[in-house]
């Protein structure tokens, strides 16, 4: 406990750096956000998943933008929108709890 006290207490954050993080991954943080909007959307999950998987493995491998290729994804067209996507990848969305647990973290 007195090592971690300390790690923490010691800690440095440098916001910029972890942007720059976030954005090396090609927008692959926000594939959750996809699999489950699509789900919600009607598609069953196995189906939901393998169009997700595909194309999370193309922008992992290939480097490409992974919000490009859901917008050009052919199986997606008529189930959803490039307003629809554009509201899934949104960084706000997935920090919106953060305050929450970070404070479950300090109690």
């Amino acid at each position: 406990l007195d090592k971690m006290i300390n790690l923490i207490d010691k800690l440095l954050v440098y916001p910029e750096k972890m942007l720059d993080n976030i954005n090396q991954t090609n927008g692959l943080i926000y594939s959750q956000e996809v699999l489950l909007y699509l789900i919600k959307k009607g598609l069953s999950r196995e189906d939901a998943y393998q169009i997700v998987q595909r194309n999370a493995f193309k922008t992992w491998k290939e480097k490409i933008n992974f919000k490009r290729l859901v917008l050009n994804d052919k199986d997606l067209k008529g189930i959803i929108v490039k307003e629809e996507i554009d509201r899934l990848f949104n960084l706000n969305k997935i920090l919106k709890n953060i305050n929450k647990v970070y404070k479950k973290i300090i109690k």
